[in-house]
């Protein structure tokens, strides 16, 4: 990991996803890239003056840090952002079941469905951002091989217990004995030392990724995200959105490869 974007509205909920990114960075030797976005009629003085406090407070004594101040339309800046300086993961703040303001707000949802980096979700202050049990919520089939391995890194880097888990919900029902095979066979093809397989039986997806994360004390849950667009979001939402909307700890997503638009989503054969 070399670099770390945090978008900021420099409010509480975002100066916590600055804290978290500022021991990851420690931790990494990795270079933090702090952004503002601000619309062109707000004052860039009050702004710069802010982002200044910031980048002088005790919490990023003796990281590379590095402002990114913009005045331009919100929407599409964190991704462009991302893509251009090559950012290894996005941290950003949460709030709740609804996302606080301009930065931390709805544009969080928009940012882990569109990024192509890892998004990593805060939404409490955290003094010790451990991470010794990760969640890793997933369907294991195929199409989750190629972004795996960023999770996988993750998991190891922090030498952390990477808890597999599939939700099975009565809509969507499969037998144990396929389900463990799909598990077991998907731990033994990317060669995964410490973890757990886990069948969790649930009304819904989230409720079930949610309330297992609680029973194994996880310090983070990751999931990929289909990062659906226009009708398709409309129709089929995104399970790691509501898991992020709803989890009390960290969530980080990663997005899977687009696929090619399927215009027959309404009659599916």
């Amino acid at each position: 990991m070399k670099n770390i974007l945090i978008p900021t509205d420099f409010s509480e909920l975002a100066t916590n996803a600055v804290d978290i990114g500022a021991q990851l960075a420690r931790t990494t030797n990795s270079t933090l890239h702090i952004l503002h976005v601000a619309p062109k009629k707000d004052k860039a003085e009050e702004s710069q003056k802010k982002m200044d406090e910031l980048l002088n407070s005790d919490m990023l004594k003796g990281i590379n840090v590095k402002s990114v101040f913009l005045q331009e339309k919100l929407e599409g800046a964190i991704v462009k952002t991302a893509r251009d300086i090559d950012v290894d993961i996005i941290v950003m703040g949460a709030r709740g079941e609804k996302l606080s303001s301009r930065i931390v707000g709805s544009n969080t949802e928009r940012v882990v469905r569109l990024a192509q980096r890892p998004v990593l979700v805060i939404k409490n202050k955290i003094e010790h951002f451990k991470i010794e049990n990760i969640v890793f919520a997933s369907s294991f089939y195929t199409e989750i091989r190629p972004v795996f391995p960023k999770i996988q890194e993750f998991a190891e880097f922090n030498d952390a217990k990477l808890h597999l888990l599939k939700v099975i919900t009565p809509k969507n029902f499969e037998t144990t004995t396929y389900t463990r095979k799909l598990m077991t066979d998907f731990a033994d093809r990317n060669d995964l030392k410490n973890y757990t397989i886990n069948i969790y039986n649930e009304e819904s997806k989230d409720a079930g990724i949610n309330k297992f994360a609680q029973e194994v004390n996880a310090d983070l849950i990751a999931m990929t995200t289909h990062g659906r667009k226009g009708l398709s979001q409309v129709l089929l939402g995104s399970l790691t959105e509501t898991v992020a909307s709803e989890s009390q700890i960290p969530v980080l997503s990663v997005k899977l490869p687009e696929k090619k638009s399927n215009n027959r989503i309404l009659f599916p054969e």
